[in-house]
Order: structure tokens, then sequence, then C-alpha cells
């Protein structure tokens, strides 16, 4: 299947969720050593990070009160030519050396180490197996393009049940591919299974079971190049593009975030790289995600009402500004944009009415934006 989502956020009513994030906090710029801090993972009180390519092929442990790095494991039988994501399952931590931004990589892998070999205190090094693949070659070509123009780089991995679940960075549509790779060591050859629209590039994931929820992060490229945070919850199984799609905008622009970690099922670490005037550093994001009853009448979501509706539909609109221009779109079940309109609504007068008269009977989606916040949903109209 291939399903392309808009890269605005998906809020079904048939799931019922709305979410508050919360602007980044720095909690500690982190030591030099790390400057290309590619990949976090949280495993038994211990935050691990590496670099990405040029550096060591290393692990290293980041004390998360000052930055300072408390253990360094080399990986014997590896090489950094791009490390860009870590994951973990029960037994075995990933490092994904996929990073391919001039589309020409031949060699791409992922070294599965030990839990048990990162957890002994005295380990200072460690071998690990392999897991080679490579991109279909019908889709392929492998040809080298100029840096940063390919839709075959890609910087973000997870573990989820018997497989990896890879998303590219698609450096020219904003998009990403969904691939699946057995965890098991051995040679693969991959297709994309799914795309999803991200208006963005993808550069960290991670996934919590408790919740059945992934965040990844990455930005904007081209100035001011804004930070990205993206979730995608209430999926069932691996068809993880089927669910609720949040889309956020972080307050930093101009600073390269690549790596994120659940700390809680509420709270996500993430770190940038050394970048301009950005030093390396360890940031959280708290969020929440309640059942949509909760906050029908929070003016911090947007409400769309009634639904199913006949001749008019009453939108309210999240505007914390003296004035917000917000855009609505109708969109049938082929996708064709059949109505718009934009309104202006500000911090006093946040509801507006949307005319749905002229509209036949059918299911269709809406979207609502405007410049930092975006929302959708299914409506029925009668």
């Amino acid at each position: 299947m291939n399903k392309i989502f808009s890269y605005i956020v998906f809020i079904f009513f048939s799931t019922g969720v709305f979410s508050q994030i919360s602007d980044p906090v720095l909690i500690t710029n982190i030591d030099s050593q790390t400057d290309e801090t590619s990949g976090l993972v949280f495993h038994n009180g211990e935050l691990w990070t590496h670099n990405d390519s040029g550096g060591e092929a290393a692990l290293y442990s980041i004390d998360t009160t000052n930055g300072s790095i408390i253990r360094t494991v080399s990986i014997n039988n590896a090489s950094n030519n791009d490390w860009e994501d870590i994951c973990k399952d029960d037994n075995y931590l990933y490092i994904g050396d996929i990073g391919n931004n001039s589309g020409a990589r031949d060699d791409l892998k992922i070294y599965r180490i030990s839990l048990n070999d990162l957890e002994n205190p005295e380990t200072e090094s460690i071998e690990a197996e392999i897991i080679n693949f490579a991109y279909n070659p019908e889709i392929y070509s492998g040809k080298f393009t100029n840096r940063n123009n390919t839709n075959f780089d890609c910087e973000a991995f997870i573990a989820f049940g018997d497989s990896l679940y890879l998303f590219s960075k698609n450096w020219l549509d904003n998009q990403s591919y969904l691939y699946a790779l057995p965890k098991n060591p051995g040679d693969y050859i991959i297709s994309p299974r799914d795309t999803l629209n991200t208006n963005g590039l993808v550069c960290g994931a991670d996934y919590d079971e408790s919740s059945n929820t992934i965040a990844m992060i990455g930005y904007q490229y081209g100035i001011p190049a804004p930070s990205l945070f993206f979730i995608l919850t209430d999926f069932a199984n691996d068809d993880f593009f089927s669910g609720t799609f949040i889309r956020k905008e972080l307050e930093l622009n101009g600073c390269q975030t690549e790596a994120v970690v659940f700390r809680n099922s509420n709270r996500l670490w993430f770190t940038n790289e050394q970048f301009l005037t950005y030093t390396q550093g360890l940031y959280y994001i708290d969020y929440n995600i309640q059942p949509v009853k909760e906050f029908l009448s929070d003016p911090l979501f947007c409400n769309i009402y009634p639904n199913p509706a006949r001749n008019k539909i009453n939108i309210t609109f999240p505007c914390e500004k003296r004035k917000c221009k917000v855009n609505v779109e109708f969109i049938n079940i082929n996708g064709e944009k059949i109505k718009e309109d934009t309104f202006e609504v500000s911090k006093n007068n946040t509801t507006f009415e949307f005319d749905v008269s002229n509209i036949l009977p059918g299911k269709y989606m809406i979207r609502i934006f405007d410049k930092n916040l975006y929302f959708q949903t299914s409506l029925i109209k009668l």
C-alpha cells in the first residue's frame, strides 16, 4: 500500500485524540567529543549516543546532569561511515550505518550488539553482528548525486516486533519512506512499503511500547531551518502511518536536531549537533495526548462541530496571537480539494463558521491550519 499523508496534524474523531506539546528546554550542553551526536538510546539507567560520519566506531554514555562522558565502548569490527541512529529491543542494541546523503552508497548496514555486553561496566569494546542491506535496484541506481539531492538518505529507525523499520530522509520531496528489515544478521534487499508526507527531513526516531507511539525529530531544510517534532500514534500493528500523525515546529531555528529518545510516555529527550552558533546539547520536550472528550471546550485545541453536519460547521482554532490567518480545505475521498476558504481569528474570538450546504453528502477530510499548527479530521456531510 502507498498512503501519502499530508504534513498536518491528523486528529481522527473515530479514535479521538488531541495533543499538547511544550517548547523544548535545554538540559545541558554535552561533551565536545560528541559534537556530531546523531542517535540516542536509554538503557539500564544510561543515555548512550554516537557521532555520525567521520566519528569513531564507538558509543558514549552521557551524564545527563552535566553532559560529560561517563563511558566509551568501541565496536571492534565496525567502521563509522555514516552512523545515524540507534535503537534497541529486549536483547540487542542496533547501530544504523545508514546515512546516504549522496545517494551512492552500496555498503549500508546495521550493527547488532548484545545488551548484556553493554551492561557490563568493565566492557570497553564489543564485537558486533552485521545486518547488510541494499535498496531495491529497480528503484535505486546507486549513482552519485550532488550532496543532499536524493530520496535514498536515511537517518532514523526503530525496533518493532521481529523487524527494524527505517524512515527515510527525502531531500527531494520532503517525504519519508518506510522500509522493513529483519533483525537477524544477513544480506537483504528492501523496498518502500509506505510514504508519509512530513514536509521536512526526518533525522531520528524512537518507539515507546507502553503508549504504542513513535516519536521522530528533524528539521526543515533552508533558512530559518526550524527543528521539527513528529508523533505517530494510535496505529495498528506495523501500519504506522494509519493512525494519528502530529507535526510541530519547535522554537529552535538553525539547530541541527538529529536524535530523539523517550524518557517516559510523556517526555522525550533529543540532541542537536554542533552547528554554526549552536553547541551540541541535550533537550527535553513534554507532550500529552488525551481523549478528545476531555478537551472539547479547551481553547488550546481545535474543535469541529457538529459532525456529522448538514449546512454549516463551527470551527474553534487555538489562536494565541492578536490575529491568526486560518486556512480551511475540504477534501473528497479522491484527494481532490473541492472547497477552501480563509478566515481571520483572534485570541478573544477563536470560533468561526464554515458553510458546507452546497457539498454533496458523503465522507470527507477537512484541513484547518495556519503557519504553525495543522489539523485534519474526517467529517460526514449529511
